[in-house]
């Protein structure tokens, strides 16, 4: 099946879209194609991270005007997937564009990052859990669905390190730091019953927590923080990679602790930098605090 010339068709016939929209849209969806297909991953298997990270790496190469594009392509194009049954889910329903959440990863600062791991967390299994889910996925940089999915058996004490198994199912050991190793470890004892087939995080049912749970118990707390802004998993992955690179660490490392594919999706992360290396600069150039 040619998915360009069906995705055109659609565009044409049932959108009424004109040929010059079909055919810059198709152009887009080929870009999208072909950037992931040394991934090994195939089209319903990208998620609304996979779709970011990507729209996220062309960030700098594109007008505004051409993003927005481009996002309209991506939607379009799921749309039809998901009318034709090719797809379960659309992920690309809440991407937004320039000027709204946006594309670029929001990064938490390190003072927003120590609120959440300093925050007053409740004595019981609920807020050792929640210790432990915050300072896992900023100490290793996994996705919430690694998170959600990690088995006991998938910790090791020992050798401080988390296994994980990423898109396409590929396996990939990460270090964890000892505080929170600790955390974890103190979590799964307040929780009792250990097995290493268990999930490591569970609700107070004691079922496997979801990647939608984890989401609401993030945003939770740093409402309670005091940051006041939307802050999911996504973005503490974000955290992790951004200030890992601040420090100093090589790209090619950086990209094995994500489990990206492709290098281009991890040099997302230099931009950012970028960014916060232009903040620092305005505030210490002596010619950039004269007044004008």
């Amino acid at each position: 099946m040619d998915m360009i010339q069906l995705f055109r068709d659609y565009l044409l016939h049932e959108k009424r879209y004109s040929k010059n929209t079909a055919d810059g849209y198709c152009r887009d969806i080929k870009l999208l194609l072909k950037y992931f297909s040394g991934t090994g991953m195939e089209l319903h298997e990208l998620e609304k991270d996979d779709l970011k990270d990507y729209l996220g790496a062309i960030y700098a190469d594109v007008q505004p005007a051409s993003l927005r594009r481009k996002i309209a392509a991506i939607r379009q194009f799921y749309a039809l997937l998901l009318k034709r049954k090719l797809i379960d889910e659309n992920p690309s329903i809440t991407i937004s564009g320039p000027g709204k959440s946006g594309i670029l990863p929001g990064a938490l600062s390190r003072p927003e990052m120590e609120k959440l791991i300093n925050f007053n967390y409740s004595d019981d299994i609920k807020g050792f859990r929640n210790r432990a889910i915050i300072e896992l996925l900023y100490s290793s940089g996994i996705r919430v669905g690694e998170l959600v999915s990690a088995r006991e058996k998938d910790i090791d004490f020992k050798n401080k390190v988390i296994r994980v198994f990423g898109k396409g199912k590929k396996e990939r050991l990460i270090p964890v730091t000892s505080q929170a190793l600790a955390t974890v470890d103190s979590y799964l004892t307040k929780k009792g019953g250990r097995d290493n087939k268990n999930q490591i995080f569970c609700n107070l049912k004691g079922k496997p927590l979801t990647e939608r749970g984890v989401q609401y118990i993030i945003d939770r707390i740093a409402t309670e923080c005091g940051i006041f802004r939307k802050v999911t998993p996504h973005m503490l992955r974000h955290s992790f990679a951004t200030h890992f690179l601040e420090n100093g660490m090589n790209l090619r490392y950086l990209q094995h602790l994500l489990g990206h594919s492709n290098l281009s999706t991890t040099e997302i992360y230099t931009h950012l930098s970028i960014e916060e290396l232009k903040k620092v600069y305005n505030r210490s150039h002596p010619g950039s605090t004269k007044k004008k």
